[in-house]
């Protein structure tokens, strides 16, 4: 590592750190970059689970699993489900469905999902 390679690790924030961290954990893969995930068309992503809450929908309690990998996020909903084995934040996953844009985003419903080794 040279002295330019330095310098530009002590200049880059966080954030900027972790992005790239994210990209180059789920290059391997073949997905589709969330950046590049199109409404309402089937699509394969995976990204690192970054937060995990229950929301209300209609009544019903749903799962909520934002999802990111470095180029941007998606939400995965799994309707009636309050937990889900497995998923945890930092934990690596495949989400596969049809998503649909709302006003936070990309949203894809009751989607298949892989787990990833740690």
């Amino acid at each position: 590592m040279g002295l330019k390679d330095i310098v530009r690790r002590l200049r880059t924030t966080v954030d900027e750190l972790d992005t790239a961290r994210l990209q180059d954990r789920f290059e391997n893969l073949a997905l589709t970059p969330l950046a590049d995930a199109e409404a309402r068309r089937p699509m394969r992503v995976g990204g690192e689970v970054q937060l995990i809450r229950i929301v209300p929908r209609a009544g019903i309690p749903s799962l909520e699993v934002v999802v990111s990998d470095g180029t941007g996020e998606v939400r995965a909903v799994f309707t009636g489900r309050t937990s889900l084995g497995g998923v945890a934040p930092g934990r690596g996953i495949v989400v596969e469905g049809v998503a649909r844009r709302d006003a936070q985003g990309l949203v894809v419903l009751n989607p298949g999902y892989t787990l990833l080794h740690q």
